[in-house]
């Protein structure tokens, strides 16, 4: 809908502009404007998965209590790791799963699962490009790792991730086609980037709020070494985990 608008918008100037400011000297500095700030803008939702630009995502909880996600696993030594700590924290998380790795590992998924967790799609293929695919492309990429996890697990997930966050209206057709439901963030770790655990952490701290959803990859070092300390910390500064009971229930698919 905001993209349409945004489509509307900019039409409808570009038209005032050419039939009002044609003969005028500033006519051409004006077109080159307000094309780069509907560039921007564009650009803007694609990059920005929170603005629910070109579609409605989950971005944080209704509730107070902070839920963990998981990006690009299962990875077979880390995701493990990870798991015996959210089991020794009594929390509980979404694992958004690339579809090639449960083919690698579905042990770890069907463990994932066993210990009360939820699965999501993250794609079969984990292509960076994604956002580039055509729409049938899309399609099939999204599909091609809704039947791995359906096969190895055999759950039906309603939940979906786009791989690094790009989205855009196809997107958003496929989504909705498909009735998946966009999961996002509030606070990304950027645990890819951070390579000392501490800073991590501090980082975690810093932006953690009631209604939450961290960010995080099973792929890394980084996030195993750091993980159980800020669960710690958080738990010490009050925060609630989303457990078993309520993880069903956190995201209304």
């Amino acid at each position: 809908m905001k993209h349409r608008l945004t489509i509307l918008l900019y039409a409808l100037s570009i038209m005032v502009i050419c039939l009002l400011l044609s003969e005028k000297s500033y006519f051409v500095p004006i077109l080159i404007g307000v094309t780069a700030l509907f560039v921007i803008i564009v650009s803007s939702g694609v990059l920005f998965l929170k603005l629910n630009y070109f579609l409605t995502s989950v971005n944080r909880l209704d509730s107070r209590e902070v839920l963990l996600t998981f990006d690009d696993g299962p990875h077979p030594t880390r995701t493990p790791k990870i798991l015996d700590i959210l089991a020794k924290h009594n929390c509980k998380a979404i694992f958004f799963v690339v579809g090639k790795h449960a083919e690698e590992y579905p042990d770890i998924v069907l463990r994932i699962k066993q210990e009360g967790h939820l699965i999501g799609n993250h794609s079969y293929a984990h292509n960076n490009f994604m956002s580039m695919y055509s729409t049938k492309r899309l399609r099939e990429e999204i599909l091609h790792g809704q039947r791995a996890l359906s096969k190895i697990s055999g759950i039906e997930t309603s939940l979906f991730r786009p791989p690094i966050g790009y989205t855009n209206p196809k997107y958003a057709k496929v989504l909705k086609e498909l009735k998946l439901t966009n999961v996002g963030w509030t606070v990304r770790s950027y645990d890819s980037v951070y390579k000392d655990p501490q800073k991590l952490k501090k980082r975690i701290l810093a932006k953690t709020k009631p209604g939450s959803i961290l960010l995080f990859h099973d792929n890394l070092e980084v996030t195993v070494e750091a993980l159980e300390e800020i669960i710690v910390a958080l738990s010490t500064n009050g925060t609630k985990f989303v457990n078993g009971d309520t993880i069903k229930t956190v995201i209304h698919a």
